[in-house]
């Protein structure tokens, strides 16, 4: 258990971490500086579906990097790789930009299972008030809403800067999260936990990598629930992300102007703060299940909602039903994973998680927006009601079917 002096000092150099890590300064004029150099919206669009491949590629294995070798270590080559994939777009060159988007990728993936493992540990040896899961979400909680407001400064910030010259928001948004190592020296190192005392036996795990995947996945498979949650957690994240990303095109196609737009999504920015700072209470009070299947319900009705191409309640469906559920179930989600996933896999089983993410947005990434040239927005987000309506039904059906499978191989177990 960590003294108050200690635990002071580890949180705030994480916050240090997370505050210089976020400050997304190319976050708003990414598109625009890759289309003034003369690229389509096509490949602008094949460029961010490649950053989705090379993350879905890296999750797993950057997981049991995580697990064996250290997650301290994961967090400081994603800062490492970050900062070299944001100075990589200062070239116009395509294979130059294409590989910037691939270590971002990767760097994403390498921080992936392992934030959030940490996260863990610091609640868990923190020793505090409430239960475990209380004192992780309020921490995750606390974390989550300084991440976005660094990521809404350095997004504000990296406008203006891009007006003096283009070079200079790719560069310092290198910096800063280059400099996010400096706090992450002062956080002690973890990993999982080995049954094996012997040095010997520690340094022998460091070359199984894919035998502890194998014991992930095997974690993953044994426990229903478990299994569940990663499904539902990767589906809602990719229809989220996915949706988010059109939301600018579809207010501007119902008629509000490129200012009403941007107040639109300072204001849905607003909401994710105040939710994020809601939910640990929620998540004390209200029985896990329950609040993440209303949490889906939010998100799945919003997307509906905006389906029917009204103004006014497009608006409510967008900032009071999605942004909110979203908000809030990221951090209830997070914690019951963490809750199931075990302490010597733990950064794996999450990383599972963001791989699912990843290899969702690798299909509905292009898939939506193809749709659109084809189809109206009110269609394009029906569908994506569906995809969250269906898609849930067939989750709820493998785990039933993952708990006939266990309870009738345990039932034979004990006749035989």
């Amino acid at each position: 258990m960590l003294t108050p002096k200690l635990r002071r000092r580890w949180a705030l150099a994480y916050a240090a971490y997370i505050g210089s890590s976020n400050v997304n300064l190319t976050g708003a004029v990414w598109v625009v500086y890759l289309a003034g150099r003369g690229y389509s919206p096509l490949a602008i669009g094949l460029f961010e579906m490649l950053f989705h491949v090379a993350k879905f590629l890296a999750e797993a294995p950057t997981g049991v990097f995580a697990d064996l070798v250290g997650r301290r270590a994961s967090l400081i080559l994603s800062c490492a790789l970050n900062a070299a994939a944001t100075l990589l777009l200062l070239s116009p060159a395509a294979p130059l930009i294409a590989l910037s988007f691939a270590l971002s990728g990767v760097s994403w993936a390498f921080k992936g299972g392992a934030q959030e493992a940490v996260i863990w540990t610091l609640a868990e040896r923190s020793g505090g008030a409430g239960e475990l899961a209380y004192r992780y979400s309020r921490l995750f909680s606390r974390m989550l809403v300084l991440m976005l407001i660094a990521s809404a400064l350095g997004e504000a910030s990296g406008g203006f800067l891009f007006r003096i010259n283009f070079a200079v928001p790719f560069t310092l948004s290198a910096l800063t999260t280059a400099l996010a190592i400096v706090p992450l020296l002062l956080i002690p190192e973890t990993r999982a936990q080995q049954d094996a005392h012997d040095r010997r036996d520690e340094l022998r795990a460091l070359w199984r990598p894919l035998a502890h995947l194998s014991d992930g996945l095997s974690a993953v498979w044994r426990n229903p629930t478990l299994l569940a949650l990663l499904l539902f957690s990767g589906l809602e994240a990719a229809i989220f992300t996915t949706t988010g990303f059109y939301t600018q095109l579809y207010f501007h196609q119902l008629g509000f102007t490129l200012g009403a737009i941007g107040v639109i999504v300072a204001i849905g920015s607003v909401v994710d703060f105040l939710a994020t700072a809601l939910a640990p209470r929620l998540i004390a009070r209200i029985r896990r299940r329950w609040l993440l299947a209303a949490l889906y319900g939010a998100v799945a009705l919003g997307v509906l909602i905006m389906s029917l191409g009204n103004p006014v309640v497009g608006l409510v469906g967008f900032l009071l039903l999605i942004h909110p559920g979203d908000a809030i179930f990221v951090p209830a989600m997070s914690a019951s994973l963490n809750e199931r996933a075990p302490e010597a896999q733990r950064a794996t089983v999450l990383s599972l998680d963001t791989t699912l993410f990843s290899a969702a947005m690798i299909v509905a990434f292009p898939l939506f927006g193809l749709g659109l040239t084809r189809i109206p927005f009110g269609v394009a987000y029906l569908c994506a009601f569906g995809a969250l309506i269906v898609g849930g039904g067939v989750i709820l059906l493998i785990q039933r079917a993952r708990r006939r499978q266990i309870y009738h191989k345990d039932v034979g177990g004990c006749t035989g």
